[in-house]
């Protein structure tokens, strides 16, 4: 699979938080709102501990912390990720807010296709048919890049 990448920016040492607002920039001058709703999660299914994220529709040409991120409107569905993101500088965390009862409320998923079934971000079989999802499994920086290339091809208005 090939992926159009994000434009590097400012690596990072800094583990991501529960929180974390972050920016990913598939060109130059446009940027996505990022916020971390979980870390360290434990999977029976991945073996390393993961990230789940929030990547929002509403881009901006300049990188200035939101005053807030509505969980109604993400630009993809959530996904699961490793920090290799923030260590390599493709997210860059400017800012924190907290995990609302409103960011957990959202109607999200993951389809294993090993089992056909569709789990939740810890590997839990959910028994329905998530309102958002996308495919089980650790992704990266490269998935991210990838499903918001295919989304911007898809909207020229953005």
């Amino acid at each position: 699979m090939e992926f159009d990448l994000l434009v590097k920016m400012q690596p990072s040492r800094k583990k991501p938080n529960p929180g974390d607002v972050f920016v990913v920039q598939p060109k130059n001058g446009l940027y996505f709102y990022g916020k971390v709703i979980k870390t360290n999660m434990p999977s029976k299914d991945l073996v390393i501990l993961c990230n789940l994220i929030y990547i929002y529709k509403n881009p901006s040409q300049q990188v200035v912390m939101p005053t807030e991120l509505n969980p109604r409107e993400l630009l993809i569905p959530p996904l699961i990720i490793n920090n290799q993101g923030w260590i390599k500088g493709y997210f860059k965390t400017i800012g924190s807010m907290p995990v609302t009862n409103e960011d957990l409320a959202v109607n999200f998923g993951f389809k294993d296709f090993l089992t056909k079934q569709f789990v939740d971000e810890l590997g839990n079989p959910l028994g329905y048919e998530p309102e958002l999802w996308t495919d089980y499994g650790l992704g990266s920086y490269g998935v991210v890049a990838d499903k918001i290339h295919k989304i911007l091809k898809e909207d020229q208005n953005l």
